[in-house]
Formats: structure tokens, sequence, C-alpha cells
């Protein structure tokens, strides 16, 4: 029904209005201008209006219209003209939309008003104060009251009668169903939603709903609540007593003051003037804002489809997308007219730019706008379809179309020239050239200016000739460039027309390579040598410098250098001049790099170094082993060497922590592992009778052990540079270990069979006879100075003759057989104290046997002091040849050694 009557109304424009006028109505929905302002009665299909001193009911979806039988103004809440009426305080329709109750301001009775416009008083609740009527359905003889004297609800019939009461609870309130015989008790203190049968007022279920619902309103016609959060809208539906979530995605900010359904829809008007349509199909929510800068408009709605501006227009509630929002005009050019600005001695037609609420803008001629709905107020003479051949005086215009009005001054401009030299085909441009007349204003605005300043005009010289200079105007983006007396380029009196430039932005399939980027080391790039490279330093939008600088003959241009007084980020464009490339832009946003080191050898088992290579600044490296701290140092530049506390080991852990800051940090972490040595062998060997000491050529920090060739492994110890001392005997093999963890080297070698005692010598002695290596070269040496050497004989044996020493020097003895070495140091000692005895001398007795405990000395005999014999020493007895010697003779024997120590004893012959 509703599209046939659009369908009739739609011919009736097109038989009545010009054609122009059908196609702008079909652009835009203005809707029906109602004779005088209305009153929407909420939550019904109907609305009133008051005239010729009646009160009218309107029911628009069946175009009906009745004159309602009361005398008084029930349009609005006072009333002059009925004294003990005083107005409508509220307007009440019932739930079945047959009827509806007008509730007088003054203790006066309920007005009814039938659907045929009939009336009839119904009293008020009986109390001491008169209750409010809060909803009733007819249909059903059923009304809902609070008593505010009582603290109470209370359900009645018609004739106000109470069924039943419920005593006022904070937080709570009470619902009529629609649709089925509940009353809802909505309570916002514990979040709770209970069913109340109407009939016997039990219980019928519970239900809790978020916490997060802010406002509450109530549609009855579907009998659904909507409870508005912060983030989402909960819709509770009374028949099926389920919650549907909808997230209202950043809108709906403000409450909604009038809420109808509509073909599947929920429509809603906000208390900041939005529309929000609500599709529970889709579970979606659109807002679309119906505020007008050009009026200060209310909006309502109504039942079965219609939406109400400003309590006089009327329009179906699909179209209030198209209804016009704004609108505002202005002179189009005609002819060969430039347009910009209403140049002087131009043509121009009047326009009108009309936007409507869904954001859609229609830019058409006043003329084109329907006549019925259009009126031009203007100082200016139009010629016929609202255009001026040419004007040289400024005057006003006021269009008003609808409920929209435009006022707008035009005044003549005389036009300027702008000529633009700078090209923008490359991308993001610096400085813009260009020329004009002579000490003119050139202004520049921008579609982006996210890193400079897209604004400062600048005057031309004396020769029309200007420079724009700015950090940097981006690139993907239109620019405007104008000449005007002022910054407001509409408040202008001589001015160019507005130049727009396109400012691409090219791919750079090469980018330049960028070395570094950071505060500390600058901005430095590579590029050709020697060449000239344009650098353009924004340190925020409004302070940038501009230089020129040149790569050295690597092509290695820096851009940048540290300064103090720079901030903690900014940008660098820069471009190689002489080439077609385009800006290309570093950001910088660190003051140091990330460290760059290379470990240049792998740990091995044994060292005691780690050498890495640092590749910028300083950075401090930390050097763990096994999680426990090892070293630190701040590197240079180049080769740095860290020295350990031990050597490595394998299956350790190393790992290395390069840093500026704990942020900008780089690790590098690796197991020890080992190599296999290289080189094992005996350089020489020191034997005792009971141990050896080896002297090896090994490979550095290797382990070394010694073990029997069974596997029993030797104590030993280390008793100086690479020299090795262990418990074995001449003649053992010993098996020699050389390793790198894992990694070994073995080598077997046999000690020399060799009886090897220890050497004494005193004072008293001049030759030793003695054991020791087999064909040994034997030497005693008293300091440097050899004082005896003999060769070994195949047994060791050996004889060595000297210079008798002195007593506490300190000799020393070596016999050495290629490798192996017998070798000590000897202090010489005091001899001792001789002794000398004989036996029984008889006459007879020719030789004496002397007995000494020295085998060295002489042996003298005295026959008083004639020396009657005297014979060297070369063992402890020693026989000497006296002669015969008479009875009683008596005989001295005397011991001298050759450090004249004596003894004797005197015998008498027998």
């Amino acid at each position: 029904m509703k599209r046939y009557l659009y369908a009739i109304m739609l011919m009736m424009i097109l038989l009545v209005v010009p054609r122009q006028e059908a196609w702008a109505a079909s652009v835009f929905e203005t809707g029906t201008k109602l004779e005088q302002s209305i009153k929407v009665i909420p939550q019904s299909p109907f609305y009133l209006d008051y005239q010729d001193g009646k009160t009218r009911l309107h029911d628009p979806s069946s175009q009906s219209t009745v004159v309602i039988d009361f005398p008084g103004n029930l349009t609005t809440h006072s009333s002059g003209d009925e004294g003990s009426y005083g107005g409508v305080r509220s307007w009440i329709a019932s739930l079945d939309r047959q009827e509806w109750i007008a509730v007088p301001q003054y203790n006066q009775p309920l007005i009814r008003i039938q659907r045929d416009g009939t009336t009839s008083r119904i009293d008020s609740l009986e109390s001491p104060h008169r209750a409010d009527l809060v909803s009733y359905d007819a249909n059903r003889d059923v009304m809902l009251w609070r008593d505010s004297y009582k603290d109470e609800w209370a359900l009645t019939d018609l004739k106000g009668t109470v069924k039943r009461t419920y005593p006022v609870i904070s937080g709570q309130r009470l619902i009529l169903g629609t649709n089925l015989d509940e009353l809802i008790a909505f309570n916002t203190s514990d979040k709770s939603i209970t069913h109340l049968s109407l009939e016997t007022g039990e219980e019928l279920g519970k239900t809790t709903y978020p916490n997060e619902s802010l406002s509450i309103d109530f549609e009855s016609k579907t009998d659904r609540l909507f409870m508005k959060g912060s983030n989402h809208l909960y819709v509770y539906d009374l028949a099926t007593r389920t919650i549907q979530t909808l997230n209202l995605n950043r809108q709906v900010h403000y409450d909604i003051t009038s809420l109808v359904y509509h073909d599947g829809l929920y429509y809603g008007v906000t208390f900041n003037d939005s529309m929000v349509t609500i599709d529970l199909v889709e579970g979606r929510i659109t807002e679309t804002s119906l505020r007008t800068r050009n009026t200060n408009s209310q909006f309502d709605l109504i039942e079965n489809g219609y939406f109400v501006q400003d309590e006089q227009w009327i329009l179906s509630i699909e179209s209030f997308g198209k209804k016009p929002k704004e609108m505002y005009t202005w002179l189009k050019a005609t002819g060969n007219s430039e347009e910009g600005h209403t140049w002087l001695s131009h043509a121009y037609q009047l326009m009108a730019t009309v936007t409507t609420v869904d954001g859609t803008e229609h830019k058409l001629p006043v003329a084109e706008l329907p006549t019925d709905m259009t009126r031009v107020e203007s100082a200016q003479q139009f010629a016929e379809g609202y255009t001026i051949p040419s004007f040289d005086q400024s005057f006003s215009s006021t269009v008003h179309v609808a409920m929209l009005k435009n006022w707008r001054l035009f005044k003549p401009v005389t036009q300027l020239p702008l000529q633009v030299d700078t090209s923008f085909a490359n991308g993001a441009v610096g400085d813009i050239k260009g020329t004009t007349v002579p000490n003119a204003t050139v202004y520049i605005s921008c579609e982006k200016a996210a890193y400079a300043t897209c604004a400062g005009p600048v005057q031309a010289d004396e020769a029309g000739r200007f420079t724009l200079s700015s950090g940097i105007i981006e690139g993907n983006q239109t620019i405007e460039l104008y000449v005007s007396d002022t910054w407001e380029y509409r408040e202008a009196t001589k001015a160019s027309v507005k130049q727009k430039f396109v400012i691409g932005q090219p791919v750079i399939n090469d980018p330049t390579k960028v070395l570094t980027d950071t505060r500390i080391e600058g901005v430095s790039v590579q590029t050709e040598p020697h060449a000239k490279v344009e650098v353009r330093q924004l340190n925020s939008k409004t302070d940038f410098t501009v230089k020129e600088v040149e790569a050295d003959e690597n092509g290695v241009a820096q851009l940048t250098t540290y300064d103090s007084s720079q901030p903690w980020s900014y940008r660098v464009f820069f471009r190689v001049l002489g080439t077609e490339r385009p800006y290309e832009m570093v950001y910088v946003t660190k003051d140091y790099p990330m460290p760059s080191i290379a470990w240049t050898k792998l740990p091995k088992t044994g060292d005691t170094t780690i050498t890495v290579y640092n590749d910028k600044l300083d950075p401090v490296l930390a050097v763990s082993r096994d999680g426990r701290a090892e070293s630190a140092k701040r590197l240079t530049k180049g080769l740095n060497v860290i020295n350990l506390k031990e050597p490595l080991r394998e299956g350790q852990t190393i790992k290395l922590v390069a840093s500026f800051r704990p942020e900008l940090a780089q690790t590098f972490e690796k197991k020890v592992t080992s190599d296999a040595p290289k080189t094992l062998t005996v350089k020489d060997v020191l034997l005792t009778s009971s141990s050896a000491t080896f002297t090896l050529t090994h490979d550095s920090n290797t382990d070394i052990y010694f073990a029997t060739s069974s596997g029993t492994s030797f104590y030993s110890r280390v008793v100086g540079t690479n020299r090795y001392h262990i418990p074995a005997k001449p003649g053992t093999t010993v098996v020699i270990h050389s390793a790198y963890g894992s990694k070994k080297k073995t080598l077997t070698y046999k000690l020399p069979s060799a009886a090897i005692p220890s050497v004494t010598l005193t004072d008293e002695q001049t030759k030793r006879v003695g054991k020791t290596l087999p064909n040994a070269t034997v030497t005693l040496k008293n300091g440097s100075k050899v004082i005896a050497t003999t060769k070994s004989n195949a047994s060791g044996s050996y004889t060595l003759t000297f210079s008798r020493p002195r007593t506490g020097t300190k000799l020393y003895f070596e016999a050495k057989s290629g490798i192996h070495r017998d070798a000590k140091s000897v202090v010489v000692k005091s001899g001792i104290r001789p002794t000398i005895s004989t036996g029984t001398i008889r006459s007879t007795t020719k030789s004496v046997a002397v007995r000494t405990n020295v085998p060295y000395g002489t042996v003298y005999v005295y026959k008083g002091s004639k020396i009657i014999a005297k014979k060297s020493i070369g063992s402890t007895t020693t026989n000497v040849y006296i002669g015969l010697q008479r009875r009683g003779t008596k005989l001295t024997f005397k011991v001298v050694t050759p450090a004249n120590r004596t003894n004797q004893t005197t015998k008498s012959v027998y």
C-alpha cells in the first residue's frame, strides 16, 4: 500500500513541476512540509496538530485525519485557553495502538482519545496525590501506575479497580509487555530481569544481563529491551528471554531518545541528533549524523516508518539518508572563465551544493532546485537561470531550499598570473620555484604534511620570482599553489587561479644502500665516487637544514654527523644531483646501531684468548663461560683480543654479548670443541734411581699425562715449562698423552736401563769412581768450569780424576747420553778424621798390615824420629814393609790425609 502511495506522489510531482525540478527531487528527499507544527505521540503511529481551535489526530500510514472532540489544545505542554486544564504533561499510547491518553498538567482526569477522535475521562488512581500513569493496554483492560506517595506500583483496569500492587524498589522499573501477558521487572541494582504473570503475579522466570549496560530503551511493538553499554548493545527479547549482543564499534555514544520498529529494522534518534539503524538479523548497527550546520533542528520518529524534522517536515524513514543536511551556494564560471574565484568582468551562474544525510554531495544550478521549495533573496539582479553576465561590485544572496538556507557574499577578484617552474615528475620536492607579479604573496596547501609543515607563504622579489622552501613536500598527494593578497583565499581582492599539481610516488627499484643510520654514526650512503648529494635534514616539521655533500673516492657519502643538539629522531631526505633519481628517505630513530662483531675463530680447547672483529663504534663485549662472567672489554674498531682467565675446556659454553645498551645487543654462543694435538716429542729426560723428569715439545695448553704400558697412570707434577716429573725408574716403558679434550696424541717411550747411585764428594778426594748411564759423557763442573771429564763404559762405570776440592764447594755432576741425563749438584763435604791401627808386631815380622778408616792418604812409620817406612793408602788396609826389628823397639804408625788430617798409634815389637 505504501509503495502504491509513493508511486502516486511521484506521478503528481512529474506532472506538476518542471522537468529539472523532478530531476532535483530524485537526488534528495525533502519530504512534505506540514501546515503547522505537530506533536508526535511516542511509541504510536499518531501525531497531532492544532488548527482552527481544534486538535486533530493524524495517522500518516492510513492517511487519515480526525478532529478530536476536546475543546483544548492537546499538542502543547501549556494552554492559556483552558485555565483549569493547563495543557498536557505527557502523551501515552495504548499498547494495542488503537488509542492514547493525554495526561493533563494539573490534578485533572486523564483524557482518553479513540482513533475516531472521541474522548472520555479516566480518573487517576485514588491516592492522596495523583499517581503517574506509566503504560496501559485498552484491549486487555490493564493500566500500570506508579504511586510515589505510597511508594508502590499498581495494576488496575481502565475503571481504576486495583488488581495488584508491588513495592517500589530502588533501581527497579516495571514494564508492561505488549504481546505477552507479563509484567517485566527490570532491576539495575542486581542486573536482573524478572518475568511476572499479569494474571496471578507469580514469578515466571529470571534473567541476568551484562554489568556494562548504561541506558535502557523499550520498544513495545516487538517487546524488546535495548540496553546500551560503552562497547556493546544488548537486546533482550521478552518472548524468548534471550540476549543478543551487538558490537557498537565505537558508535552511539549518546542515549537513544526515540525508538521505533519498521520493516525488520529498528530506528532510533540519539540525544546528539544521530539516526541509529539496528539490524538484528545481520547483527549490524549503523549511526548517521542528522545534525546540520545551517539550522538548529530537532528530530522525531513515528511508527510505521516516518521521520519528522523540526515538528513540521515529514518523510519516509527509509529515505532519511536522502534528506538534505547542508547546503552552500557558489558562482560557477561560464564561458572561458577559470574557476577558483569570481573574477572581475566574467560571467557566472548561481549554483548550490546540497549534501544529504548519507554524505552524498549534489552540485546543481539553483535554477534546477524545486521551485515550490526554493526561494532566492539577492541584491543582484540575475538573468534567466540565475546567471549574471558580469559584475564589478560585491553583492550578497540568500538561498532557501526546504528547511535549509545559505547566505553568501560574492565579490569580484582581480586575476593575477602564476607560473610554476618546478617539475613534480620525480615525486617529493624540496623547493618550488616560479614567477608571479612583483612582491606578491604565494601560498601553498598540501593534502599531506607528515614530515614538514606545508605552510608559510613567501613573497616574490621585485622581479616576481619566488622560492617556496620546505623541509620536504612528500609524494603521493595533490598540492595547490596560489597568489593572493590575503591568507584566506575566499577573502582575496587580488588572486591567481589555484593551480593543482599531482606529486607521484615513484617506485625505486634500486634504492641507495644505507650504510649507517644512527645519531652517533650519522647517516651515510653508498653511491658513486665523488657524487654530489643534496641533503635535507628534518629535525621537526618546522626545523630543517639543507646542504650539499660530496661522496669520497669509494662512493661513500656522509650525509649527517653527530650533533648533541639534534633531536632523538629525525628524517633525512637525499637525492643524487645530476640524475633523475627521486628523493629517498632515512628515518633516524636510534642513537646507537646494533653492534656488528664477528667471532674470527671458533673456540677450541686450550685457547687462552678470544679474537673478534668489531665493525661499528666501541661497544662493550662481555664474555661468560658456562654462565659465569669471564671478562669484559670495550672494543675498538678492527681486531680485538680478549684474554681469558684460564684455557678453554672442551664442552664449555662461551657466550659473547656486544652491546651499547641492553636493547642494542648482539649475542653469540658457542660450545668449545677440540682439535687433535699435532706435536709431541721428548726433548730431554733427567733420570734418577727412582724417577724421571721429561722435557717435552707439545702444543700449547694441552693436558699432559703419563701411564705405564699397562695403562696405570703415573702421578705427575709440573716442575717447569713443559717439564714433568714422574716416579719412573730407569728401564720403565712410559706412555705419554697430549690431549685437547677428547682429542689425543700418544707417544710410547722406554727409559734406558742404568744404575744411577747418588754422588758424594769430600775435600779429601781427587778421584770419583762410580756407575751412571752407559756410554755417557761424564763431566764434573765447578760453576761453568769443567774440572773433570770422562766416558762411561757399556756398563755405565766411570772414573773421574780431579784436583782436590775445597769443603763447601758446589760442584755439578752430569752424565749425558743422547737426550738422557744423570745430573745432580754435589756440595763438597769435609773428610772424616782418619783412624789407624795395626796387629801384633814380632821381631820376625817384616811387613805390617795397617788399617785405616779412609782409603786415601799416606802411612808413615817412625822409629824415634826417623822414618823407616812410608806408603800411600789405596784402601782401608795397607801393607807396609818395615824390615826386621829388634824386640822392644817402639814403632809409631801415623796416617796423614790429603787434607792434612792425621792420627797415629805406637806399637812395641815382640
